[in-house]
């Protein structure tokens, strides 16, 4: 993201000694952002303006939140999304720590501020101008911040009012906008600067709601006795480096289906060839679409592309045998197969992974790996595995592996939430599987 409508002129910045440590950089935010008196948060509100009891809060929540958001944007823009990320998550468990609950709230706000500017960022020149006494006036992005705060936010008096006027608080709030924005990057700037980013600094991290492959395998791992001790170990770095690859895979299939679509709305016509021509497109996007399962991770919008690829694809297909109702009930029949095939497959992320070229699951932990998902999720797995007759030995394999690590780690003393039920469905057979 480019943020630019932040980019003010540079000020002039305060002489300090600012930490070049990861870990203290995000504590001395914190002491900032907590202290009742200390800059730049103090100074959120420009000179001069006041808001009414009600109000008051409202602002100055969501212009403190702003000037926040503005550290971790510029520490992205230093050292890239996926660290900043992490120095984010450092700074709300930090919160946590000194006042319980409060890294969610933290957390919560920052995620409205990205909303926020987004939502911003994508008004055009054209719907920030209106004319006024014939001249042609551009209001500022400051305008904008505010009225979305006062509209947007839940606990605003204005949320559920759509039509209410702001009474001029949106000018108020623009203004205050503008003003903690210079109080911030007159001190962030050079913070900033000063600041390395070093994930072994950080102490500890959260996991992503939907982590991708690489990430995935460190959280199964992570403190878990059905692994070595050695693999239980996982530190912050490991985190950021498999984010890091996740994200390279995720980059390297968005890269691929591009060109992959831009070959194929390139050519105006079909060739002679048209049915191998079109299979190899379809069977192109279907390789892709497998590797972003297996990858994983936040890739909803180019789970879309691909299927928007796809469809387009069959779209043209059944254009061609649009009269030849045997070739298209052949086609409906070959399209229910792979459909079938890919929920069986590559429904549960360990099946996914298991199945991809180059798997981060290691052969020897593909047992434990397997006994770390849920229930549900286990009972995908070997619904997949007794589903494709290949994969019968593996099932077999998994079965015997898991009964032996588990027994082992029982007669050692320890205990598994769902392990009974989890070998139950591995011993299960069709039809007699864990509803």
């Amino acid at each position: 993201m480019e943020w630019r409508f932040w980019k003010t002129e540079k000020h002039q910045e305060e002489a300090r000694n600012w930490p070049a440590d990861t870990l203290e950089s995000i504590r001395q935010l914190l002491s900032m952002y907590q202290g009742a008196a200390t800059l730049p948060f103090a100074n959120w509100a420009a000179p001069g303006i006041a808001f009414t009891p009600e109000l008051e809060p409202i602002a100055q929540n969501g212009v403190k939140g702003y000037q926040l958001a503005l550290w971790f944007w510029l520490f992205a823009e230093k050292h890239g999304t996926i660290a900043a990320r992490m120095a984010r998550e450092t700074f709300c468990l930090l919160a946590d720590a000194a006042q319980p609950a409060s890294g969610d709230a933290i957390d919560a706000l920052l995620d409205q501020e990205n909303r926020l500017a987004h939502s911003v960022e994508a008004i055009s020149a054209e719907q920030r101008t209106f004319r006024q006494e014939g001249l042609s006036v551009e209001l500022p992005m400051e305008f904008f911040l505010a009225t979305g705060t006062l509209r947007l936010r839940p606990d605003s008096p204005y949320a559920d009012h759509a039509d209410a006027p702001l009474q001029g608080n949106d000018y108020k709030l623009a203004d205050c906008f503008r003003h903690a924005t210079e109080e911030a990057l007159s001190l962030f700037r050079p913070m900033i600067q000063a600041v390395e980013f070093d994930a072994k600094s950080l102490p500890n991290w959260k996991w992503s709601a939907r982590p991708g492959a690489a990430e995935r395998h460190l959280q199964r791992r992570h403190r878990n006795p059905l692994f070595p001790l050695h693999r239980q170990m996982v530190t912050a770095r490991d985190v950021h480096e498999a984010r890091l690859a996740d994200n390279q895979a995720l980059q390297d299939v968005r890269n691929e289906l591009n060109a992959v679509s831009h070959a194929f709305y390139e050519k105006p016509e079909l060739p002679l060839n048209w049915l191998a021509y079109l299979e190899s497109y379809r069977d192109q996007v279907d390789r892709l679409d497998e590797r972003h399962l297996v990858v994983g991770g936040q890739n909803a919008s180019l789970g879309e592309a691909i299927a928007g690829l796809r469809a387009d694809i069959l779209a043209t297909w059944r254009a061609e045998i649009q009269k030849n109702r045997h070739s298209l009930a052949t086609l409906d029949q070959d399209e229910a197969r792979k459909a079938e095939r890919r929920a069986l497959l590559y429904g549960c992320d360990w099946t996914a992974q298991l199945l991809s070229h180059g798997s981060l699951i290691p052969p020897e932990e593909v047992v434990p790996a397997l006994l770390s998902e849920s229930p549900p999720e286990l009972e995908k797995a070997v619904t997949g595995l007794q589903a494709e007759p290949r994969l019968h030995d593996t099932l077999a394999h998994c079965r015997a592996v898991a009964h032996r690590i588990v027994g082992e780690l029982r007669a050692a003393g320890h205990t598994f939430p769902d392990m009974t039920d989890k070998l139950r469905i591995l011993d299960g057979t069709p039809g007699q599987l864990l509803a």
